[in-house]
């Protein structure tokens, strides 16, 4: 595999940068890297799309319907600027939709089936090498800032972003490598990713996100459903205890699991300690969502007011969390904003590509891993409007997109 890729780079400059493009995408080094490196992959394409009949492939975007259905779900968004009123709310979120406009047109019609899925295993590899400088983070090998806690922090060892980006990091790569491994005919490669999945495990329950572990742990269970009949394989049933065993460690060596038995104890009367705690805050902003949500059910309160009507509410819902300006739910914040209609195209997109690929049982394993992650840990933030998720989920709705578009001739096993 990387001999072939290898090859196609040194005959392919375009594909390099984009596959460096990729690489560098869940990094998110500074602010200016992802519109810098955007602008030249739209210029690049641009100058050699006649001559690589780019422009000519444009069509094929209005042929694969779940493609089709997330750019109409973007199309709502904007269309709600409408019956909106706070266009200063407006502009926040919608700048996270900004680079798919470049992304959409130059990855769809530039790469095929195999660079796409070349495009997955860099990102899951940029995804290792993260883990392995988390845990590097934990052991004191490497030293780094954390503004929110103290320099050289290795209780939280998020490297440069937030524990809310890196802990579904770990999730997807965990997944993913290993399925990737299982699936090798090459042991080197199958080395490579058991070792990806193995630094991966052990990042994601280092780091503090709640959200991202019990999205791990859903889609771990969505999985079992699915293979059930290889669940009692012993080689799956050992990894299974290995997995629960170095979880259990990792939690309780660091406190961790105290701090998630603390966050069940606030839960217990959060009306009496006025919403306070992690827990009961996420409980306060889901209430105020829901009893939103039927002030606008169909289109929603448009892309800017949703946050004025949670302020409006908090006048005469006092909680200590009243200051939040977010409901840390994807799905309240989705339907809050661009109600039933722009919720049902969003996740709608998602199931229509995951149907697409049903028949290919390699792509689609793949393909629910990173969605059933994005889907629950999308319960417990807003990950779609988190920089650099947002890019990643409209690069990975993509390269599955183009696997599904592309695949010729389908191995059903």
């Amino acid at each position: 595999m990387f001999k072939t890729l290898l090859n196609k780079l040194q005959e392919n400059y375009f594909l390099s940068f984009i596959y460096l493009y990729i690489f560098i995408m869940p990094w998110n080094f500074s602010n200016g890297i992802m519109g810098l490196s955007s602008i030249i992959l739209l210029v690049w394409w641009l100058i050699i799309g006649r001559r690589k009949s780019y422009f000519f492939k444009l069509k094929n975007i209005f042929k694969f319907k779940p493609l089709l259905f997330f750019i109409l779900f973007l199309l709502w968004s904007y269309l709600s600027l409408l019956w909106t009123e706070d266009f200063e709310w407006a502009e926040i979120a919608l700048k996270y939709y900004k680079y798919y406009w470049i992304m959409i047109p130059v990855l769809f019609t530039t790469l095929s089936k195999e660079e796409a899925l070349n495009a997955f295993y860099i990102f899951i590899i940029s995804l290792g090498i993260y883990a392995l400088f988390s845990v590097s983070i934990a052991l004191g090998i490497v030293e780094i800032l954390d503004s929110t806690t103290n320099p050289n922090s290795t209780a939280n060892p998020r490297g440069i972003l937030s524990y809310a980006i890196v802990t579904p990091y770990m999730a997807i790569a965990t997944l993913s490598a290993l399925f990737m491994a299982l699936r090798s005919k090459t042991f080197t490669i199958k080395l490579l990713f058991a070792f990806i999945s193995l630094i991966a495990l052990v990042a994601l329950f280092l780091n503090n996100g709640r959200a991202g572990q019990f999205a791990f742990i859903s889609t771990l269970f969505i999985l079992f459903i699915i293979y059930r009949r290889y669940i009692f394989n012993i080689k799956i049933l050992l990894g299974i205890i290995f997995t629960i065993l170095l979880a259990s460690y990792i939690l309780t060596s660091t406190g961790k699991i105290d701090r998630l038995l603390l966050g069940l104890q606030e839960i217990q009367e959060p009306e009496k300690t006025n919403y306070s705690g992690s827990f009961n805050v996420r409980i306060y902003l889901w209430k105020a969502a829901i009893e939103l949500i039927p002030n606008h059910p169909i289109i929603g309160s448009g892309t800017g007011d949703n946050i004025n009507e949670f302020i409006e509410y908090t006048k005469t819902h006092p909680s200590g969390a009243t200051w939040i300006r977010t409901y840390h739910n994807q799905h309240l914040d989705t339907l809050t904003k661009y109600g039933i209609i722009g919720y049902l195209l969003l996740w709608g997109s998602v199931i229509s590509l995951l149907i697409s690929l049903r028949k290919y049982k390699y792509y689609f394993t793949l393909a629910l891993i990173f969605f059933s992650i994005t889907f629950f840990d999308a319960l417990g933030d807003i990950i779609l409007l988190m920089k650099p998720y947002n890019n990643i989920f409209m690069l990975l709705f993509l390269l599955f997109s183009i696997i599904s578009f592309y695949e010729k001739s389908p191995r059903k096993d």
